[in-house]
């Protein structure tokens, strides 16, 4: 009679779980670390439309659509600065004289002095040139 695969006597192996979880969380923990780290070490400082070159905005402002986009980020980025400010009152800023018009019109004219800075350099300086909140 032939011995089917299950009749079959398996060869006794020395157990070590131990042994395989720590070597998996090692080699985790040392995974998670280098990706971190390289992350990190790349991390984008400006995404979306506020990486743009002012010389590629510069070039597109007029165009009613991309407008609207460049002051709505603009407005979104000027609302977090401050908010991101509300524990430290001396850098608040008082924002309600910002409107549309006054965004292209700073936008346009910053951009063109610096067409190698970002948008979000240039709303970075608007924002940071309001006075002070009341």
């Amino acid at each position: 009679m032939t011995q089917t695969f299950d009749d079959q006597k398996q060869p006794r192996q020395r157990r070590r779980p131990g042994l395989k979880i720590a070597a998996g969380s090692l080699a985790a923990f040392l995974g998670m670390g280098y990706a971190m780290g390289t992350f990190a070490a790349h991390a984008p400082t400006d995404v979306g439309i506020g990486a743009h070159s002012c010389a590629s905005t510069i070039e597109m402002l007029g165009d009613a659509h991309f407008d609207r986009i460049v002051t709505a980020w603009s407005s979104g980025f000027i609302s977090g600065s401050n908010a991101e400010a509300l524990g430290e009152p001396s850098r608040q800023r008082d924002i309600a004289a910002v409107s549309e018009a006054s965004i292209l019109r700073h936008v346009r004219t910053y951009c063109a002095a610096n067409p190698t800075d970002t948008l979000s350099s240039a709303v970075e300086v608007l924002f940071t040139g309001l006075p002070a909140h009341p």
